[in-house]
């Protein structure tokens, strides 16, 4: 799943030295891996739960690969205004 632009640069700011790396493990994720619904919100609810921290990275992405509704729950985008918290997190722009 390809990092949108909006999204990296959010990793730039909560990563700042490990931002590279961490848009590499990002766009290495399989679809496959959480059935299809792969997106945005998805990888953007891994950065929400990792908090900038690169363990908790690590425990986000164990979280998703469990079942990635659960990463959406502990991301607080699961419910039906996930679109208006992801735009306040990441900011206006392309998805």
């Amino acid at each position: 799943m390809p990092v949108t632009q909006r999204l990296a640069w959010k990793i730039e700011q909560v990563f700042p030295a490990d931002s590279a790396a961490v848009i590499l493990i990002l766009n290495d994720l399989k679809v496959e891996s959480f059935d299809g619904n792969a997106g945005e919100r998805i990888l953007a609810g891994v950065i929400l739960v990792s908090r900038g921290d690169t363990d908790r990275l690590v425990m986000a992405l164990e979280i998703l690969e469990g079942d990635w509704r659960d990463l959406l729950m502990d991301a607080g985008l699961a419910s039906e205004d996930w679109e208006s918290k992801l735009d306040a997190f990441l900011g206006p722009g392309e998805r």
